[in-house]
Formats: C-alpha cells, structure tokens, sequence
C-alpha cells in the first residue's frame, strides 16, 4: 500500500509535529508546506490525502483528492461549511482535551471562589486584606464562596461540561444546563433546557459555566440583558470561546459588580506571534480588574503530553484501516 500523505494546512510547533510523527502508525508522511498560504499549500494539493488544520479553502478542494479534513482541536469556527457541504468529504474535530479542559475548568471555579490569586497578589506586598473599610471600598473582601451543594448552570454540556460534572460530583452540587438535544440521555442533571431556558439557567446558578461550541446561533448569546439576571454572588467561567459572552457586556457586569466574579480562560484578542505581548481585549481593561482570573488560554496544555491532538492521531490512524471517524461534524448544523 502506499504512503497516505497528511498536509498541514496550519501552522504547529516542532513539538506537537514530533508528538504526532511518534504517534502516528507506519504508512503516512506529514507534509509541511514553506509557508501556509494558500498558494504554498495548493503546492503540495495534489499528493494530499488528508488535509489537518482548519484552514481549508475552495481551490485546495476543487484541485486535491482529499479523504479527510481532520481539525486538531475542538473549535471549528473558522470553517467555511457552506463551502464543505458541496464536497463529500468527512470533517472531524478533536475532543480529547476535554478532561484537561475540564480539570482546568475546576480549577478557574475554586481560584475565583475562594479568590486565591486575589489574595496572592495583595500579600506579595504585604496585604493581609484585613481591612474592613477597603472591603467596603472595593467589594473585595476575604471572604471566600462555597463551591459544595451549590447550583452549577452549564452553557452548553458536552465532553467537557459532562467532565466538569464528573469532577464536581464530591462537591454536591446541583447541576443545570443549556444542551443541543434534549433527547440525549442525562441523568446526572437536575434540569435540562435548551436556548429558551438561558435566563432560567442564568437566574438560578450559583456558577455559570461556558462550554458551548462558538457558532452563529452561539456568538453573543450571552449579553448584558440576560447576564444582568445572574445572582450578586455569582460567578461565570468561560473555557470555550471567548465571543460567546458579548465583551462590553461582560466587562460591564463586572466593572460594576453586578456579580461575584469570572474566571475566562478564552479571550478576545490575541497575539499574532508567541512573543507578542497583548490585553486580553483591544477595547476593555478586563486587566485592571480585581474580581476576574484571567488565563491565557492554557486550558489543554499539559506537560510532556498534547492531549487535544490524541483524537486527530487516532482518525488518521483509523484512515489506513476501517475508515469509521470519531467526532465527525455535522455539517448542516456547523458544529
């Protein structure tokens, strides 16, 4: 049999090539273009027969042979799927970094909660925060929010809010959210809604948990009218995609302390090189605010290992043999 050939249609560093080079079984060869133009890409079009990365374009379709579009991670906003609806080719994502995400995810819920970094920062300098007035002052006092048998409300519930949810368990909370299909089996929630339930959601969760896929039906679904119906002490984490949650709305909220805080590990703006150094957002000092983590979107990144390319490894692997995808996209839908 000959060699299957995968190319790289967006750019990965040295490391994750090597970690899917040592992963991958006997019979491919990765295909690195100079550059991931698509005049660099249409290069290399014709000896392709997997496409990886999500920078998929009309001429490289129409000039290839292309068996699979596999993305090597779990976000697919940047597709064109009108585009792919015309090719009979299989799209598939990646979603094995849903239980690092989701580790990550408990960990933003606790540092807010118990506001660890807000108390690390004030005893670098000597702050024990034990002043009544400036509590007042700035509703920062050092008290911290329970996590156990609170209300969790989950925007969007899929690999990543179920691993939330298996994690939480030892807390005892009550679970609550917003899915694509009320026909799946879930058990473990105690109310279950779709897109008319979100201020039902909002109003009644103690913590807001945004993990929905960004598409057009998503962008802005959450929006200064209905995350102004969030309890005073409450708190929203997003660790999905950042244009979920409206930006002047979010900054507004907590600007004016409308809620307890957030924990946002997905942004609005972001650097175009690794050694830029930009604001999280052009427009808002989310920065200068004291009830926020902000994280640099490092959710899936582990040591030693890159758990969010496992799944794009294993349908490659599976191209060679029986052909049956895990985590194909529902093109009509768009995710």
């Amino acid at each position: 049999m000959k060699e299957t050939k995968i190319l790289l249609t967006r750019f990965l560093p040295d490391n994750e090539i090597e970690y899917i080079s040592k992963n991958l079984e006997q019979g491919f060869q990765l295909i690195i273009p100079d550059s991931f133009e698509e005049k660099d890409i249409l290069k290399h079009i014709g000896d392709a027969d997997i496409l990886l990365g999500d920078n998929i374009t009309k001429a490289m379709l129409d000039n290839g042979n292309i068996g699979l579009i596999q993305i090597h991670f779990a976000g697919v906003e940047r597709l064109d799927f009108q585009l792919l609806r015309n090719y009979d080719i299989p799209v598939c994502n990646s979603h094995s970094n849903a239980l690092c995400v989701a580790e990550y995810a408990v960990g933003l819920i606790l540092g807010i909660s118990k506001k660890i970094p807000y108390h690390d920062k004030l005893l670098r300098n000597g702050d024990w925060n034990r002043n009544s007035e400036k509590w007042k002052e700035e509703r920062q006092s050092h008290f911290s929010s329970y996590v156990s048998k609170k209300t969790i409300g989950f925007i969007g519930y899929g690999n990543i809010g179920r691993n939330i949810g298996v994690l939480l368990k030892g807390f005892n909370p009550r679970l609550m959210a917003i899915v694509s299909d009320k026909n799946k089996n879930y058990g473990e929630l105690d109310f279950i809604g779709d897109a008319s339930d979100i201020d039902y959601v909002l109003e009644n969760s103690d913590y807001v948990v945004v993990a929905a896929a960004l598409t057009k039906e998503t962008r802005g679904m959450l929006h200064r009218d209905n995350l102004s119906k969030m309890k005073e002490t409450a708190y929203i984490i997003n660790i999905s995609r950042g244009r979920i949650i409206d930006e002047e709305s979010l900054y507004y909220i907590l600007k004016n302390n409308l809620i307890a805080g957030a924990a946002i590990d997905t942004w609005y703006n972001y650097p175009e090189g690794p050694t830029d150094n930009v604001y999280p957002s052009k427009k808002y000092d989310f920065h200068k605010l004291d009830n926020i983590i902000i994280s640099p979107h490092r959710a899936a990144q582990i040591i030693d290992e890159v758990p969010y390319l496992d799944d794009a490894i294993y349908n490659i692997n599976q191209y060679r043999k029986n052909k049956e995808f895990i985590n194909r996209l529902n093109l009509q839908k768009g995710y």
